[in-house]
């Protein structure tokens, strides 16, 4: 029963959450107006945050079925690392953020300016969890698909 209770509100947090990056991918939208604003950073903007509210919804939908019904359903598809893994963009981004704003405060005293850097980095941190954690998810779900026929380790068959 616990588990049902803060899977809700994981869920519920996760699915209303998604709408804050969709929020942004709507600003960087009307930036396709404006002439000194480059087109393919946009492009990519705008995906990267529909892509991680997809994710954000996804999840919080998920997490919000399985408080409502007690059931989890077992899929093999291949929607799900993928989608796991474009989420975990977020937390690497959080995660990283306050190391690179201390080490550039530190690195550049006084120079506000620098702060941009920070974000660039930890922007670079957040995909490189995505694209490692989605890796790792497949490898996963490929090595689950395919059980092992090592003589060795009989139990893994």
């Amino acid at each position: 029963m616990a588990k049902r209770i803060v899977l809700g509100i994981l869920g519920a947090i996760a699915a209303f959450g998604s709408f804050l990056p969709l929020g942004y991918a709507f600003e960087i939208f009307k930036d396709f107006q404006n002439p000194d604003i480059a087109f393919w950073p946009n492009v990519l903007g705008i995906l990267l945050m529909c892509s991680i509210a997809l994710a954000g919804m996804w999840i919080g939908i998920r997490f919000l079925r399985f408080a409502l019904s007690g059931q989890s359903e077992q899929s093999n598809s291949l929607a799900k690392p993928i989608l796991l893994g474009i989420g975990s963009f977020f937390p690497g981004f959080v995660f990283s953020l306050p190391i690179t704003i201390i080490w550039v405060s530190r690195k550049w005293p006084g120079d506000n300016g620098k702060i941009d850097l920070a974000f660039k980095i930890s922007a670079s941190v957040g995909v490189a969890a995505a694209i490692i954690c989605t890796v790792l998810l497949l490898r996963k779900r490929g090595s689950a698909a395919s059980p092992s026929t090592d003589p060795q380790f009989p139990l893994l068959r």
